[in-house]
């Protein structure tokens, strides 16, 4: 048979891997330098803060939050689409520039 027509969906669908329910769930702050540092703490094992009645108390030792870091980094993307290409008729999207465009922001959103 010959002259059948494809059966094209005019919708694109996102496959990126980037589900990250852990990342997304952590508080994010704003480096104000190249290289930024944090501190981490954890605290102390539930069953190590029993007291016999009657005995005295100790002081405990405590131990200093770690300082951790890592340095920042510049995130660039550029989009070249000829003149053809963007006027070519296309499934799921009007103009392929804007498309590349919104795809290129996105991801630095997504990240």
């Amino acid at each position: 048979m010959t002259g059948i027509r494809e059966d094209l969906s005019d919708v694109i669908y996102d496959v990126s891997p980037s589900e990250t329910p852990f990342y997304s769930a952590c508080a994010k702050v704003k480096a104000t330098n190249t290289y930024h540092e944090w501190q981490t703490d954890a605290l102390r094992a539930s069953a190590e803060n029993k007291h016999v009645e009657g005995s005295d108390t100790d002081g405990e030792v405590r131990v200093a939050t770690s300082r951790l870091g890592n340095y920042t980094q510049i995130f660039k993307n550029a989009v070249t689409i000829s003149g053809t290409d963007d006027g070519l008729n296309k499934a799921g999207r009007a103009k392929e520039m804007a498309y590349q465009i919104l795809k290129v922001n996105f991801g630095l959103l997504a990240a």
